[in-house]
């Protein structure tokens, strides 16, 4: 079982772009200094806290600061580029991290993104496109496709002009990978169809059977063999050298400030706060507490309580392989942002890094007691 990040990445909206920049490219020395597996980066181009258009860029400048770590777009959306343009961009940046690449794609979750790209439909539209960026990256000579959304004619190799001619690094391609949210996620069950990574974003430890159910629903109908190895869950983790001062750090930090400020009005304007919770009352606010999360919910404390925390969500889910750090803004507390990424690393790596999942029959749901393997 490996440990990484996901950098969505949530901006303090007193940071300015710049230090925020050089703020997350710290975070990944960080995380390849202590053995994180991979970093995931999103893609949003209008929210204010989750400032990045293009998780390229930044994964083009993590190449030069890291060694190991798998660098990862958490998630393109394709529906929103010209897919042909973005499967040469992602083939570049394969190449140039000699192969370190993780391309996620997502249908896009923000409103307003979807709105100044034109995207009309983003599920369908990410499905064609993901056809097209298999398509671009695999199919020898000339093709043609054409599909709801966009054409494609790619040309036969032209001697004189040398060309078209680029390949992915890997072999065939990038492995590609998609998350899902809701309790019944479609993007997860098209992941299974598609041969895709399955991510789930633990908003709720109670959806992510279900989350592996989708999967492996569309996994068999398509005639694919799942493996939970390969399933991603990104959660809110913050370790400490005690329980005290992890809930200090988080929930009076830039942790804090981000669901207070930011997750949960999104969340809330939405319709979609219940999701978070929905053993609680919503309409109530003092049942919507941080603390509340960070006890019941979320990876927060010393590395033997994270342990524990993380030993509940195995066994309600069945296992998974990776479990995703959510980064935050920790300008003003960076001693204590890089502490918590040391113990992650040589505490709490050390002690799931063994553990692994057989690959099972579709019908097979739990793993009870990972941990103790």
């Amino acid at each position: 079982m490996d440990i990484g990040l996901f950098m969505v990445p949530y901006r303090l909206p007193e940071t300015n772009l710049q230090d925020g920049f050089d703020w997350d490219m710290q975070v990944i020395r960080w995380a390849d200094e202590f053995g994180f597996s991979e970093v995931w980066v999103g893609e949003h181009s209008t929210p204010r806290w989750e400032p990045v258009p293009s998780p390229e860029l930044y994964l083009a400048a993590a190449i030069q600061q890291t060694r190991k770590i798998k660098l990862a777009t958490g998630a393109n959306v394709p529906a929103n580029h010209n897919p042909v343009a973005l499967a040469h961009r992602l083939m570049q940046l394969d190449h140039m991290s000699r192969g370190r690449l993780i391309v996620g794609v997502g249908a896009g979750a923000v409103r307003h993104d979807l709105e100044i790209h034109g995207t009309t439909a983003p599920q369908e539209m990410m499905v064609e496109a993901v056809k097209i960026l298999r398509a671009v990256w695999t199919t020898e000579g000339p093709f043609q496709y054409e599909g709801k959304y966009w054409t494609v004619d790619i040309p036969a190799y032209e001697e004189g002009n040398s060309g078209p001619y680029l390949k992915p690094y890997q072999n065939p391609h990038p492995p590609l990978a998609m998350a899902g949210l809701s309790p019944n996620s479609s993007t997860l069950k098209q992941a299974g169809i598609a041969g895709c990574l399955p991510m789930s974003f633990a908003i709720n430890r109670d959806y992510l059977a279900g989350h592996w159910y989708k999967y492996v629903e569309g996994a068999e109908s398509a005639g694919r063999t799942p493996d939970r190895n390969e399933w991603r869950v990104a959660h809110t983790v913050f370790v400490a050298d005690t329980d005290e001062e992890a809930m200090e750090f988080a929930l009076q930090g830039g942790l804090g400030r981000t669901y207070r400020e930011w997750t949960f009005p999104s969340y809330q304007r939405s319709g979609m706060l219940s999701l978070l919770a929905p053993e609680l009352d919503e309409h109530d606010p003092d049942t919507l507490s941080l603390e509340y999360f960070a006890e019941n919910h979320w990876l927060i404390g010393s590395p033997d309580t994270v342990i524990q925390k993380l030993e509940r969500d195995i066994e309600v889910s069945g296992g998974f392989g990776t479990v995703i750090a959510f980064t935050f803004d920790y300008l003003d507390q960076p001693e204590a942002y890089r502490r918590n990424l040391e113990l992650l690393g040589t505490e709490v790596l050390p002690r799931i890094e063994d553990i692994k999942h057989d690959t099972e029959p579709f019908s097979a749901l739990h793993v009870p007691g990972a941990l103790a393997r």
